[in-house]
């Protein structure tokens, strides 16, 4: 039996470099993909009534049920429900203004389509219907939105 230790010692330094990630070792922006999900996204938009895994295209087929999905399922792609078939995309990177999430986000919107967001899920356990009139989001929570789709959208 032949045994190749230097290349053995190779591939556990790669693995090793792989795992240790590539760059400067800084850690992500304050304006990160990681801080919008877990400040804003997964506390008020992922939920049994929302942006769940398995939500149909009634409810924009927008899945937000993990960090992953959301991301996925929100910058670079078309919006996809009934009311905003088509008429934009739903994170454009550098581009907020033009970012139907953001755009559904602010408190006073100019919607191309849709309605408002958040919804107020106590309405809709009442009411038996989504009724998309939720209390606006922390002008804190806005500005980290506005911020991270300012500085590319990236997934950090």
């Amino acid at each position: 039996m032949r045994h190749n230790v230097p290349g053995a010692v190779f591939a556990l330094a790669a693995a090793v470099a792989l795992s240790l990630g590539c760059g400067s070792g800084a850690s992500p922006s304050a304006n990160s993909f990681t801080e919008v999900y877990t400040r804003t996204i997964q506390p008020t938009c992922s939920s049994v009534y929302c942006h769940y895994n398995g939500a149909s295209i009634r409810f924009s087929a927008l899945d937000m049920s993990s960090k992953v999905r959301a991301y996925w399922s929100l910058v670079g792609q078309p919006c996809m429900g009934p009311n905003c078939y088509k008429q934009g995309t739903r994170v454009v990177p550098g581009d907020p203004e033009n970012s139907v999430m953001y755009q559904k986000l602010s408190p006073a919107p100019t919607l191309k389509c849709g309605s408002q967001m958040p919804a107020d899920t106590q309405k809709m356990l009442i009411n038996g219907y989504p009724e998309f009139s939720g209390p606006a989001l922390p002008a804190d929570q806005m500005q980290l939105i506005h911020d991270w789709i300012q500085e590319g959208a990236q997934d950090n």
